[in-house]
């Protein structure tokens, strides 16, 4: 089927040595399409634009027990493979606002209600990203 809608870009920031997920990120997009257009189009970006994506920390009620102690802020790569995961919620609210400042600001007597809006079930591609000692990040994996 043909529309138009909101997608995302979702990303993990996974510490490969630790094995644990420390941060997300993620980046919305208006597209045209069928699903496997936008699908394809998701995956083409995903590998250069978390670049420019919005970045929070995971949300501190995760947790993974790091070196015998427990450790907030952190949760296992595995957490992706949860259907009920919460772990980008926060980040999608975040990416949800960020929509409503830029429709808001861009077209004059618009009220938070008129905003372009995430759908409830939108179509997403999850990657994950690792970061180098130099601080350089890259796609590990688009799924």
């Amino acid at each position: 089927m043909e529309s138009s809608e909101i997608i995302m870009n979702l990303w993990c920031i996974y510490d490969q040595q630790d094995e644990v997920i420390y941060g997300v990120a993620g980046r919305t997009y208006y597209a045209s399409g069928t699903d496997e257009e936008k699908t394809a189009l998701l995956k083409q970006l995903a590998l250069t634009d978390f670049m420019l994506a919005t970045r929070m920390p995971v949300p501190e009620s995760f947790s993974v027990e790091v070196d015998g102690e427990l450790t907030t802020g952190l949760c296992p790569l595995s957490e992706l493979h949860n259907s009920s995961t919460t772990l980008f919620k926060e980040l999608i609210n975040e990416l949800q606002y960020e929509l409503v400042l830029r429709h808001n600001v861009n077209i004059a007597g618009n009220t938070p209600d008129d905003a372009i809006k995430i759908p409830d079930n939108p179509l997403f591609l999850v990657s994950a990203l690792v970061e180098d000692e130099d601080g350089k990040i890259s796609a590990l994996m688009v799924e």
